[in-house]
């Protein structure tokens, strides 16, 4: 029997939990993005919610809209737009993958705490 049985062999000390990664970096990030559907659909949309407020604002800065406070309340409209789809975007990419390192620091305090 040994002395202490909670002491682990010098080998596993040195043990380090990663997620698997792809190894192009960004590319490869970017494609694990688009293909999952949780993923693609607010990517899309907040694309489609930038196309569409810069779309609105170039069409009011050009003058298509005669009446000014009209132009003025759309160009205000495009701008949020735009925000809130930029928003959507960070909110996406920033998000993704956080769970799994959150697994993998909870793993790695249970195994530093059964030390």
């Amino acid at each position: 029997m040994t002395d202490q049985p909670k002491k682990t062999t010098p080998s596993y000390k040195n043990l380090q939990l990663q997620v698997s990664k792809s190894k192009n970096g960004l590319l490869g990030r970017l494609i694990s993005l688009l293909s999952n559907i949780h993923t693609f659909i607010p990517l899309l949309s907040g694309v489609l919610s930038i196309l569409c407020g810069l779309t609105l604002v170039s069409i009011t800065i050009l003058g298509f809209i005669t009446p000014l406070w009209i132009s003025a309340v759309l160009t205000l409209l495009g701008s949020i737009s735009s925000m809130v789809g930029g928003f959507l975007i960070y909110q996406v990419v920033s998000s993704y993958e956080s769970f799994d390192t959150l697994v993998n620091k909870a793993i790695r305090r249970v195994v530093d705490s059964q030390n």
